[in-house]
């Protein structure tokens, strides 16, 4: 008996630690991809100042997406990103993004101005942003997370959705906003501290 117990604890090592080895090399492999990244959002992705998007624990699968769509000339941003996007490929864009994704997020340390916050929780309830984003901005699904992002980033990306330099289908609900409720939104979703 204690032979067999020693033979299934084998082959179930045998068969458990390749793929976990595998999800630390995806890890560390995103590390290592995602170095020139650093420069810009910080080692653990909390980017500092305002204008940066913070990526430490945001959704891998939103990231991976803007990545491609920077490297394929959909989606557009600094020269920077549409330069360092381009020399990946669809594999490291996935390893640095599950990389950043396994950091704890941390929320942006912006002031928020309390009076267009309050406005923009009423522009995000009456335009079902919760729907998508979830009740704090922690994202549902393959939707980014918010809550607690940078605002200055926060509000130039909505106004790039709004002038359809970044198509989606989603968010066409703010191509009727005007540049002052889109800066509230951000201060609402900026102020989020959870």
């Amino acid at each position: 008996m204690q032979r067999h117990k020693w033979i299934y604890s084998v082959i179930a090592a045998a068969v458990f630690i390749p793929f976990a080895a595998l999800a630390a090399s995806s890890i560390s492999e995103g590390e290592r991809l995602g170095r020139p990244c650093a420069g810009c959002h910080a080692g653990n992705g909390y980017a500092p100042g305002e204008y940066i998007a913070r990526i430490g624990g945001q959704n891998a699968q939103y990231m991976t997406k803007v990545m491609t769509e920077y490297a394929t000339a959909k989606r557009p941003g600094s020269v920077e990103m549409s330069i360092i996007a381009k020399g990946y490929s669809e594999a490291d864009m996935a390893a640095i993004s599950e990389y950043y994704a396994a950091k704890k997020w941390a929320n942006s340390t912006n002031r928020i101005d309390p009076k267009k916050a309050a406005a923009g929780l009423k522009l995000a309830k009456d335009n079902g942003c919760f729907d998508c984003h979830g009740e704090k901005g922690q994202g549902v699904e393959s939707t980014p997370r918010i809550g607690g992002q940078n605002a200055g980033y926060m509000a130039e990306a909505l106004k790039r959705y709004k002038a359809g330099q970044i198509v989606s289908e989603e968010m066409a609900v703010v191509k009727d906003m005007t540049d002052s409720q889109l800066e509230s939104l951000a201060q609402y979703f900026s102020g989020i501290r959870k």
